[in-house]
């Protein structure tokens, strides 16, 4: 990822310079996550010299290659277990997830989404003691803003106070959520969106299909996020429906949205995709380009006549609460149609009279 160069290259020099605790930040889907798996094995790797990277040879990297290297620890939630290194190896789950080995066959309990403070004090067992490989120890956190309170301040000793050769790479996609002494901590250091045509470069090599620069627009210029987009369970032709019937606006019926909305569909992101949506339409209003429609200015300049930026923001924040329900047993079409029908409905409250009868 060629667009990595800059942030590597600043984590290896504050890295020279002593710091033990760095905290890359920038949108999801940017990479950041594998820099900071990749920077740790640079780290460890008992033959490297700077600037260089990890040899892939050494005792050290066959040890991460394995995923069972001592002087490691990831840290992330329940939720992101196949994060952990050796998660799923030989087919079986990491058993240092504790909702794969508590979870039994048919459970209903969902992993955790935070990281909690039983997993920071774990940390005493590696930074408590001498480096297994006599270098250093590495934690990598993530997404940092997912460390519950206790959890945090628990991190904050570490931070304060790290063992020799100990470092913390931490990963966060909204530095604004993180806790402030936890980011005070730390050296930042910004992961950016790449420009377009070396994402989409790395999306054609990657195997993406001809809709790649579709998918690049609808992922903010994300290529991580973009090229997941077929995980998220919102197919294609999905996709395309819901966008459909955004684009008709005040020509959207109620009939039309009871009728075609599937049975099956994921809710968060049919919400998500309504929230790019409105994101757009508010950027085409403010004179601000369009980020994840950038084809689609004359259906904005259209809804432009009969919604008002009032409206807009009441069905946004319609749509906010719904993300925070995404997770929960909900009739998923119902839910999504709702959503809909706030939509028309936001137009159509603000519709004169005659445009309704049209």
């Amino acid at each position: 990822m060629e667009w990595l160069r800059a942030p590597r290259a600043t984590l290896a020099a504050l890295r020279a310079r002593g710091a033990h605790a760095l905290l890359l930040h920038g949108p999801a889907g940017t990479g950041k996550w594998e820099l900071a798996m990749s920077f740790a094995a640079d780290v460890l790797c008992e033959q490297a010299r700077p600037p260089a990277r990890a040899c892939g040879a050494c005792a050290s990297c066959a040890l991460l290659g394995a995923g069972n290297h001592p002087d490691l620890r990831v840290l992330v939630p329940d939720a992101l277990a196949e994060r952990r290194p050796g998660h799923g190896a030989d087919g079986d789950a990491d058993d240092t997830a504790p909702a794969a080995a508590e979870a039994g066959a048919g459970s209903k309990t969902k992993p955790s989404r935070e990281i909690k403070i039983e997993q920071v004090r774990e940390l005493g067992a590696l930074m408590g003691v001498s480096s297994h490989r006599g270098g250093a120890r590495v934690v990598v956190l993530g997404p940092a803003e997912a460390l519950n309170l206790p959890a945090a301040n628990a991190l904050l000793k570490g931070l304060e106070e790290p063992p020799p050769q100990g470092v913390f790479l931490l990963v966060a996609d909204h530095l604004d959520r993180c806790l402030p002494t936890i980011v005070s901590r730390c050296a930042l250091v910004r992961v950016p969106v790449p420009p377009r045509p070396q994402a989409l470069a790395w999306l054609q090599g990657q195997g993406a299909g001809p809709d790649a620069p579709l998918r690049l627009a609808e992922a903010g210029g994300a290529p991580l996020a973009a090229l997941r987009e077929d995980d998220d369970g919102l197919s294609g032709e999905m996709r395309a429906l819901l966008t459909g019937m955004l684009r008709q606006g005040p020509r959207l019926a109620p009939a039309q949205v009871a009728a075609e909305v599937p049975r099956t569909i994921p809710i968060g992101a049919s919400v998500a995709l309504f929230q790019r949506w409105v994101w757009d339409y508010f950027s085409y209003r403010t004179g601000a380009g369009l980020r994840y429609h950038p084809d689609d200015g004359a259906h904005f300049d259209a809804l432009a006549r009969h919604w008002t930026l009032p409206a807009a923001a009441d069905w946004a924040d319609r749509l906010r609460d719904l993300r925070a329900l995404e997770d929960h047993p909900l009739n998923a079409r119902a839910v999504v149609e709702g959503a809909l029908l706030g939509y028309i409905f936001s137009i159509g409250a603000t519709m004169p009279l005659y445009a309704k009868a049209q």
